[in-house]
């Protein structure tokens, strides 16, 4: 496996490692401020990732046409007079 791919599987690990973390974090703990910042950081967090998920499914789509643009058997159609 490629140093690059390795990286990419870390870096969502890491991820979801964060999201099973705040998740189990006794939220009762925090003060009323406290618990609407972390609202709102994980409101930014997910904004980003929708962003990043688009951007990824947008790069993938052209990846597939362009690959099936390149993998098209050139038509040979007689020309008509």
């Amino acid at each position: 496996m490629s140093s690059d791919k390795r990286a990419l599987i870390e870096a969502l690990e890491s991820i979801e490692a964060g999201c099973a973390a705040v998740s189990a974090f006794p939220v009762e703990t925090l003060s009323r401020t406290e618990g609407r910042d972390l609202l709102a950081r994980l409101d930014r967090l997910d904004q980003r990732l929708e962003l990043l998920r688009k951007q990824l499914s947008g790069r993938m789509i052209a990846v597939a046409r362009a690959r099936s643009v390149w993998q098209r058997e050139p038509r040979c159609e007689p020309r008509s007079a």
